[in-house]
């Protein structure tokens, strides 16, 4: 009876307990979500307020970027007329002197056709505008001989805030336009750390000071889109842009369930004054913040509760003695057990008893966290050696009779006979000026995924990336010239992938010498790297070189020639006895040929021995 009573009761206050955590835990869900609801329409409000001080400098900007359109308009023509020159003659060197002389940006000239016919923006160039309203602005501009100025816009290509200034001298068939970038003008004017403030600063603060505010943006809604002011070239999709229109605010929820984006429009101070300077009457406010703090509450009170429900669990019905041999004593001996398997190294030991919610499943517990601690620190040493020998191969290691980068000490080094490689790309900084630093690292990082594993594969190690070039050591000549043959096949699918993308296909030189080298570790004792010593490597890198004077893709040294184990199953031949600078017995180069088609077309065809001669 008193066991059943015990067991009554026992449910009675697990009941309860659990009915008061969860109402507890409801309610402070619900305070917590009225919290974070109103200090969004407070952010909501202040963003407003920032935008409207951006606006008031907005006005100002304008204001002088007019003043001095209508100065230097006239004086760029008038310019023109002293120099005897049309705008058709001009170069885009002139163009940019005048820019630079009058301190604008973008010049252009549009005939009565509506067609940019010169400028200094190459892109622009030729630029054709369809019959609209524009155009019927401009028809108002030829001949009129006064600066016309159509506000503030956003770009429709770019997203940026822009201004155009027009002027069309009397008796002449064409306007002179400027586009000013509102932005840059801003950061290199009286406002520069005004600008610098509201652009870095103003807005992300109020992320800083709301820890469950995780992103705010500012949008301009003009009929090119709703553009990003904070983030350039970021954009609202139209249909979403439409339904703010509307009903003026709008959330939408992430895909994960935690994060929430406001969305709110507001007018700009253009709805009610025509005459202000920007064009756009409507600002979309953007807020996004994590509603995981108010679920945090409720799981932090649900779990306070669970505890202290737990804590008022005694355990009074098992106290025989045989009940406490099987309940403590011989969990603690076979936790023992388990603990001297782990010692031993078995990191794979099951634990028992971690399921129990007393101190004997708190033990086992701990002991299965300290085993998967272990584990853990094992496999992220092992991960951390992976990586280690991305930055320093292992064969490098081998070389220096070292087995571990830990074991590495200064002046580690060993001399040895190796074959090496360079390899570069030919005028890559041509091909890097038209790309922007992003597409130059994802172009590199393509090319050398490509290429590694083709060393690695003929028994090479690279030793170093030197920008776009590829520096590889190979302990036997044939390896090295299979290589250096299989990275030429492999750049043709890499151009096939190029020409397909519709890019240009790029061309490679390779150059090999084999002599003794010292390789070892050079520094001080907070920073340290391998690297490699030796004339050999310096005639590799000339002998790279010269395939662009060559106008060919592989050339190799005497050396190497000498150092091949059948040179006559490759198809060489002997290109020009070479003078190395600091040198003075002539080097004889080998050019090597591909045996199979899909040759790149050479830059160029023989040169004479004179024009290979270094120093001559």
């Amino acid at each position: 009876m008193k066991r059943k009573v015990g067991l009554f009761l026992l449910a009675v206050i697990t009941a309860v307990s659990l009915g008061a955590a969860i109402v507890v835990s409801l309610a402070m869900y619900r305070l917590v979500s009225d919290k974070q609801a109103a200090e969004i329409r407070n952010l909501e409000a202040s963003l407003t307020e920032r935008f409207a001080v951006f606006q008031t400098m907005l006005r100002s900007q304008h204001a002088e970027i007019v003043a001095h359109m209508d100065k230097v308009l006239p004086e760029i023509v008038a310019e023109l007329e002293r120099m005897g020159r049309t705008p058709a003659e001009l170069s885009v060197a002139e163009l940019d002197r005048l820019a630079r002389k009058y301190g604008v940006q973008h010049i252009y000239f549009i005939d009565r056709a509506h067609k940019v016919f010169q400028t200094n923006l190459a892109n622009d160039m030729n630029l054709q505008f369809p019959e609209s309203s524009f155009t019927r602005f401009l028809d108002s501009v030829y001949g009129a001989g006064k600066v016309l100025n159509d506000g503030i816009d956003l770009s429709s290509l770019t997203g940026t805030l822009r201004t155009y200034s027009y002027f069309g001298p009397k008796e002449k068939d064409y306007i002179v336009e400027i586009s000013t970038d509102i932005r840059q003008s801003l950061a290199d004017g009286a406002f520069g750390w005004m600008s610098k403030f509201f652009f870095e600063d103003m807005f992300s603060d109020a992320v800083r000071s709301n820890p469950y505010v995780k992103d705010v943006d500012i949008y301009l809604v003009t009929p090119a889109g709703a553009w990003s002011l904070l983030h350039v070239g970021e954009k609202l999709e139209p249909a979403l842009v439409e339904r703010v229109e509307k009903s003026r605010r709008e959330e939408v929820v992430d895909a994960d369930g935690r994060h929430v984006t406001v969305y709110s429009g507001e007018q700009t101070a253009a709805a009610a004054d025509p005459g202000h300077p920007v064009s756009s009457k409507l600002v979309v406010r953007r807020i996004t913040y994590d509603t995981g703090l108010a679920r945090q509450a409720v799981t932090q009170v649900f779990l306070s509760a669970l505890l202290v429900l737990a804590a008022m669990l005694p355990l009074v019905f098992w106290i025989a003695s045989r009940l406490l041999q099987r309940q403590l004593l011989d969990p603690l001996f076979k936790l023992r057990g388990e603990a001297g398997a782990i010692a031993q190294g078995n990191l794979e030991q099951e634990i028992a008893d971690t399921g129990r919610r007393d101190e004997i499943g708190q033990l086992a517990a701990s002991f299965a966290a300290m085993r998967d601690a272990v584990r853990r620190t094992i496999l992220d040493l092992k991960h951390t050696n992976q990586s280690i020998e991305r930055f320093v191969p292992q064969a490098f290691l081998a070389i220096i009779g070292k087995p571990s980068i830990v074991d590495v000490e200064l002046g580690d080094n060993r001399r040895q006979d190796m074959t090496i490689l360079f390899s570069d790309i030919r005028n890559f900084t041509t091909l890097s000026e038209r790309m922007t630093p992003d597409e130059n690292f994802a172009f590199i990082n393509a090319f050398l995924e490509r290429m590694g594993p083709v060393i690695r594969t003929h028994g090479g190690f690279i030793d170093k990336y030197i920008g776009d070039a590829i520096m590889a050591l190979f302990h036997r000549a044939d390896d090295a010239l299979k290589a250096g043959l299989e990275m030429l096949t492999v750049l043709d699918g890499f151009n096939d992938e190029r020409r397909a993308a519709g890019l240009a296909p790029i061309a490679i030189g390779i150059g090999l010498n084999t002599g003794s080298l010292m390789m070892g570790t050079i520094g001080e004792k907070h920073r340290m790297d391998g690297t490699v010593i030796a004339d050999a490597v310096n005639l590799a890198a000339r002998v790279e070189s010269l395939t662009k004077e060559y106008g060919v893709e592989f050339l190799i040294s005497q050396y190497t020639y000498d150092a091949l184990a059948d040179p006559e199953a490759y198809d060489t031949h002997a290109r020009d006895n070479v003078v190395v600078k600091g040198k003075t017995r002539p080097v004889t180069m080998f050019e090597v040929r591909r045996q199979r088609a899909s040759l790149l077309p050479s830059s160029a065809g023989e040169v004479s021995p004179s024009a290979a001669t270094e120093g001559s």
